[in-house]
C-alpha cells in the first residue's frame, strides 16, 4: 500500500487557505452541537406543585393542606401531580377552623385542574414550566428530542447520499 503523503501529493500542501477553510468550518460546527445539548437546560423540570386559585378565600392552614402530603426522594413533600378536592376543601375550611382537626387522607383527590406553580429558584423559565410538561405530559419533552434525534439521523444519511452525487 502506498504512502498516505503520495496519495494525497496532488492536493497541495498545508497552506494558509486551508488553515482558513478549517477554522472557519470548526467556528461553524461547535454551536451547532449545543442545538442537542441545549435540552440540558431549557428542558429542565423545576420544582412544581398544583396551582390553587387565589380566589377560593381560604385561611393560611388551609392553603397548606390542600396538596397532599407523599413520599419522594427520601422525604415526605408535596405532591406534585395531585390536589385535594377544591369544592370538599372549600366545605371542610367552612366547618373546621383547623385543618388538623380532621383526617385529610380521607379526602378525595384530583388531578391538577388549574395548571402548576413552579419554582423560579434555579431558572426563571423553562420549555417545562411553559408549556406545562409535567405529570401526564411528561412524556412529551424526551418525544421531542428523540424526534430531533431521529431527524438529525434520517438527515445525516439523506445529505450524505445527496453529497455522492
Amino acid at each position: 500500500m502506498r504512502d498516505y503523503d503520495e496519495i494525497t501529493a496532488f492536493l497541495g500542501e498545508w497552506g494558509p487557505f486551508q488553515k482558513v477553510i478549517f477554522f472557519t468550518l470548526s467556528l461553524i460546527v461547535f454551536p451547532t452541537g449545543f442545538c442537542g445539548l441545549s435540552i440540558v437546560f431549557v428542558g429542565d423540570i423545576p420544582e412544581h406543585r398544583c396551582l390553587i386559585p387565589g380566589n377560593l378565600n381560604l385561611s393560611e392552614a388551609w392553603l397548606n393542606r390542600t396538596i397532599p402530603l407523599e413520599q419522594g426522594r427520601g422525604k415526605l413533600q408535596h405532591s406534585q401531580c395531585r390536589r385535594y378536592r377544591l369544592g370538599v376543601i372549600r366545605n371542610l375550611s367552612a366547618t373546621f377552623a383547623d385543618p388538623d382537626s380532621i383526617n385529610m387522607s380521607e379526602v378525595e383527590q384530583e388531578p391538577c385542574l388549574d395548571g402548576w406553580e413552579y419554582s423560579k429558584d434555579q431558572y426563571i423559565s423553562t420549555i417545562v414550566s411553559e408549556w406545562d410538561l409535567v405529570c401526564d405530559n411528561d412524556w412529551k419533552g424526551p418525544f421531542s428530542m428523540s424526534a430531533f434525534f431521529i431527524g438529525v439521523l434520517i438527515g445525516s444519511i439523506i445529505s450524505g447520499q445527496l453529497s455522492d452525487r
